[in-house]
């Protein structure tokens, strides 16, 4: 009987040990993430690559302002056209906030030139900086609709809803708006296949056109303005740029594209092309932290 019960005494010390060191590891990992509001530099290796594009690809980038499409996928965009890619930029806005607009403009060729994209590909859609939202959406829709469909990407990058700047957010919501309308009217035709007999030939040929985009289209959400993005908010060229916790969810990820030292070099120099924007310390900051070993994109 006295064996049993100092086998008892003894386990439950383990089972104390174990809970103890239960609490410390948990304790520690509330701490970190209190303090670091991204996930560990280690999380990169758990990330999956994006699609990196090839020859006969086409790739779509919606940048709400000039310089965007450089703090967020410049290094992509570099590499994509490297690869023979065809690459297209969207500028959506003026960049005349502070009056600035030719001068914006300018900056944004000469980037996106460094970057490889010819100047024929760059799409100015002249709505005003910062008043986005004064647009009306049904308007901007079918504006931002047209050129998905006239250049009819494989690829395709905008801004994340969840992004702080209004400019960023409207438009990156108006983008899914378009591809869940898409994904509808895909799973549209395939309901209908049995019935292909009694449908108008040209609208089973445009549900086809339809069906066939969205089942070849790799689209990519991209994080610019965010409280807790990126990590630490300064110029750390050797650091990986990670998700924020609170943009983390179940029924979506997050995807990495490493740059190499000649894709990162050419990304910093056209990022310094900007230098209206280098003249704001907290703009500064911003357009440094992107210069990192990768950049990063939300999936669905």
């Amino acid at each position: 009987m006295g064996k049993i019960l100092k086998k008892i005494k003894a386990s439950h010390k383990w089972q104390l040990l174990v809970l103890f060191l239960l609490l410390i590891i948990g304790l520690s990992v509330f701490g970190y993430f209190k303090v670091n509001p991204v996930l560990p530099q280690l999380a990169i290796h758990f990330l999956n690559e994006v699609y990196l594009p090839q020859s006969e690809d086409v790739v779509l980038v919606f940048a709400p302002h000039p310089d965007d499409e450089t703090i967020a996928c410049g290094g992509y965009i570099n590499e994509s056209i490297k690869n023979g890619a065809e690459v297209y930029i969207v500028l959506v806005t003026d960049g005349n906030r502070h009056n600035l607009k030719v001068e914006r403009y300018q900056e944004f060729e000469n980037a996106t030139k460094i970057l490889g994209v010819p100047k024929e590909n760059l799409i100015y859609l002249n709505y005003q900086d910062s008043k986005v939202n004064e647009v009306n959406s049904e308007e901007l829709k079918e504006v931002l609709l047209k050129q998905i469909e006239k250049i009819q990407p494989n690829v395709l990058f905008y801004p994340h809803p969840d992004d702080s700047h209004k400019d960023h957010s409207i438009i990156g919501k108006v983008i899914e708006e378009i591809l869940k309308d898409k994904k509808t009217q895909s799973d549209l035709k395939e309901s209908l296949q049995e019935y292909e007999d009694l449908i108008k030939e040209e609208k089973w040929e445009e549900l086809e056109k339809i069906e066939e985009f969205t089942q070849k289209l790799f689209s990519y959400k991209y994080l610019v303005h965010h409280e807790d993005f990126p990590q630490p908010k300064k110029y750390a060229p050797d650091l990986f740029v990670l998700p924020p916790l609170n943009l983390i969810t179940i029924d979506g990820g997050w995807e990495k594209f490493m740059l190499s030292p000649e894709i990162k070099e050419n990304k910093e120099k056209a990022l310094r092309i900007y230098q209206s924007q280098f003249k704001n310390p907290f703009i500064k900051s911003l357009l440094e932290s992107s210069i990192r070993e990768n950049e990063l994109f939300a999936v669905d």
